[in-house]
């Protein structure tokens, strides 16, 4: 793919830096034009870092100043007005997308401009597919998403792209997409091995989670497994690395994190831009979440060669090879993701074998570079259709 204009629509900026950034720079290297959308952003300190990081690299971007977090039907219609304004002006020949609102933004751009290439990527199903309220008003929601995503299927010119087969059945057969319109990409947002895989490691007794703190995370489940586990092992600490002020419904309430912090079981670190410097004082990683596409949290820890404990839940268990390079735990259960962190704790051996299979797997699998030459596969396919 050549000399051709490209928009991607993101949720906010910090997730396309984290998550998507190479396909910019691969962009840069073709000789193709770029743009990015994005919305409001849901933790402050991350978007600022994220938004010097798109001006250093020199990103043509724009904030529409939509939610991703909630409905504003009003300031939804005004934000969606304002880019088909811009997508008429900018006449991109792909318009390529990830996250929830983003994804239904472009699905509808995409009907309503024939002639314009989709591309949708599902990086997760979002919070409507782990929250399992029986709740009226999220019942509501999950149906007009999915009444929606009817219509913007019904596109001739698309491709989906998801990061596990779960999420690929799930597509393929709700919506009856056709095989060649639909394709899981091996190493989900991929992994830069240049910068991970030669990460010195410190000995040290750090059990750690990367991840927002959310309830849809199992942050809750790495809590009370932390206090249950520091009555054996007090010298081990238990430590989460991501924002406390991320604006999500699942939030947890701030008297719990409270608890926690003033009992000195779980050291809260907050957001951290240098992940490599967390990941080199490493010695366990956790992720207890109830659904992910192919967690990039998990996917750097392998990389680095850190034993992994996460969830059986989607996305997750695809993440890992269980017993080689780390364990699955019971999905929403403290307690069996105790028990597991707990044999790595007692077995200094296991942790060094999980550690040598994590770097092999790592190598084979999930290079950001193949990631994104895969990617860009799907952009000549549906330019030819």
């Amino acid at each position: 793919m050549k000399n051709k204009r490209l928009l991607f629509i993101s949720n906010h900026a910090s997730f396309f830096v984290s998550h998507r950034i190479n396909i910019y720079q691969a962009c840069k290297k073709t000789n193709n034009e770029f743009r990015l959308i994005f919305g409001n952003p849901a933790s402050q300190k991350m978007e600022k870092i994220a938004i010097n990081k798109l001006n250093k690299e020199k990103i043509k971007f724009f904030n529409f100043n939509y939610s991703n977090n909630s409905i504003s039907i009003f300031k939804d219609l005004i934000s969606f007005f304002k880019i088909i304004f811009f997508v008429k002006k900018y006449e991109p020949h792909i318009i390529h997308s990830a996250s929830p609102k983003a994804n239904l933004y472009a699905g509808v751009l995409g009907r309503l401009f024939s002639k314009t290439s989709l591309v949708i990527s599902f990086s997760g199903m979002g919070y409507l597919y782990t929250n399992e309220s029986s709740n009226l008003l999220t019942k509501v929601k999950k149906f007009v998403f999915e009444l929606v995503l009817y219509f913007i299927f019904l596109k001739y010119k698309k491709r989906i792209i998801v990061q596990n087969k779960e999420d690929y059945s799930l597509l393929k057969n709700k919506y009856k997409i056709k095989k060649k319109n639909i394709s899981i990409i091996k190493g989900g947002s991929g992994v830069d091995l240049k910068k991970f895989s030669k990460i010195k490691r410190k000995k040290t007794k750090n059990i750690v989670m990367i991840s927002r703190v959310l309830k849809n995370k199992g942050a809750i489940e790495f809590f009370k497994a932390a206090e249950l586990l520091k009555k054996k092992y007090a010298d081990w600490k238990f430590i989460i690395v991501g924002s406390l002020e991320y604006n999500s419904p699942d939030i947890i309430d701030r008297d719990i994190i409270n608890y926690y912090k003033r009992k000195k079981i779980i050291l809260f670190k907050g957001y951290e831009k240098n992940i490599l410097k967390v990941l080199e004082n490493t010695e366990i990683f956790c992720l207890p979440s109830y659904r992910e596409g192919m967690p990039k949290s998990t996917l750097e820890a392998l990389a680095s060669g850190i034993p992994i404990v996460t969830s059986d839940a989607i996305g997750c268990r695809d993440s890992v090879i269980p017993n080689k390079t780390g364990f699955i735990c019971k999905t929403g259960s403290y307690k069996s993701l105790a028990s597991k962190i707990e044999k790595l704790i007692i077995d200094s051996k296991l942790r060094k074998k999980f550690s040598l299979n994590a770097k092999k797997y790592a190598k084979n699998n999930i290079s950001i570079n193949n990631v994104t030459k895969n990617i860009f596969k799907v952009y000549n396919d549906v330019l030819n259709d």
